[in-house]
């Protein structure tokens, strides 16, 4: 299993270094990696993000969405945040290359969804990382996105007690639908 991680992260260095691109255009890297206990983005995707950015300027109907991932000790909490930060430094360096914020979505998945299991510091790198998914504008995988803010992504950072007091007033439901959630009474915003 070591080596095949060290093939996949070999790989994925010699495709940032290439700037391989689909057909379509879409660069075929899609990962960030991060340093231990760090957000700060690495120069050596500057690059790689710059044509990520190119791609979504030509195509105005696909939104990339930003999964941060994290590893280490620590909390679920300190996972999710470590993760949403990751995903923010991303996101801000393709929004100072151009591109909108209405095209671009994050979500922290802490360590909550390995692509691959792993043991070890050495191997630990591929899950410190935001990878790049592109959906088109109204695909449903885009609603299952929590928009930072709502109910859903307090839950997603706070856990899913009752008993946990939400910031600003937010009211703390089990899941209801859009049409429960705008009723007046529901304080479910921002």
């Amino acid at each position: 299993m070591q080596v095949r991680i060290l093939d996949i992260l070999t790989n994925e260095k010699l495709l940032r270094l290439s700037g391989a691109c689909a057909a379509d255009g879409r660069p075929l890297t899609r990962q960030v990696f991060f340093e231990p206990d760090c957000w700060e983005l690495p120069d050596e995707f500057d690059r790689m993000l710059r044509r990520h950015a190119g791609y979504l300027l030509d195509h105005p109907d696909t939104i990339a969405v930003l999964s941060g991932h994290s590893y280490g000790t620590g909390s679920q909490r300190f996972f999710w945040l470590m993760g949403d930060r990751r995903a923010l430094a991303v996101r801000h360096a393709l929004h100072r290359a151009g591109v909108p914020a209405s095209q671009m979505r994050i979500q922290s998945v802490g360590e909550a969804r390995p692509s691959i299991e792993l043991a070890g510091d050495e191997l630990a790198r591929y899950r410190r990382r935001v990878t790049i998914d592109y959906v088109q504008a109204g695909d449903e995988d885009l609603a299952r996105i929590a928009q930072p803010g709502s109910p859903d992504w307090w839950r997603s950072v706070l856990g899913a007690g009752q008993g946990k007091k939400l910031p600003g007033g937010i009211a703390f439901h089990p899941r209801q639908s859009s049409s429960a959630a705008s009723r007046p009474g529901n304080n479910t915003s921002v």
